[in-house]
């Protein structure tokens, strides 16, 4: 393709001594220079319309390529953005069904004192799935099994309740 439009292109004048070869071809009997150069001008008329010609299509295709793309790019983001709707509204369901699952996590510090657990009895029995009384679990059972020392019965009690 041209790299050139043919449209500002200026028809040159073919009377001058740069065309006499040109001129010559044509020139015989029946056909005089001025002729010649007329015929010339005509042929290149005509060159010239089929070049416009060509350029004007070549450009409606660079210019329709250039919307269609341009199309194509809004569809693809409203295709983005419908899918980006359809992810945070089934992440939002999947959340209303396992509250629990995502529960915010508060921004607390790690606690510094030691962390009360219960006596190896409970403990064994919460791992047997057996009835365990609550009073193992509350302030002053907890307290309880603080202050009573680990002995050798506890240990006992303690691999008992392993499988």
């Amino acid at each position: 393709m041209q790299r050139e439009d043919p449209n500002i292109a200026i028809r040159p004048d073919f009377s001058s001594d740069d065309f006499i070869d040109a001129r010559l071809q044509l020139t015989n009997d029946t056909v005089d220079d001025d002729q010649a150069a007329r015929i010339l001008g005509t042929l290149w008329d005509i060159q010239n319309a089929k070049d416009v010609q060509r350029w004007n299509t070549h450009k409606n295709k660079e210019a329709q390529m250039a919307r269609d793309l341009a199309n194509q790019a809004v569809e693809d983001l409203a295709q983005q953005q419908h899918c980006s709707q359809e992810e945070e509204a089934m992440c939002t369901e999947e959340c209303k069904k396992n509250k629990t699952k995502y529960a915010p996590v508060l921004d607390v510090e790690v606690p510094s004192a030691p962390v009360n657990i219960p006596t190896p009895y409970a403990m064994c029995k919460l791992k047997k799935g057996e009835y365990c009384k609550l009073y193992f679990f509350t302030n002053i059972g907890l307290a309880e099994a603080e202050s009573t020392p680990h002995s050798h019965i506890s240990h006992n009690l303690w691999a008992a309740c392993m499988p």
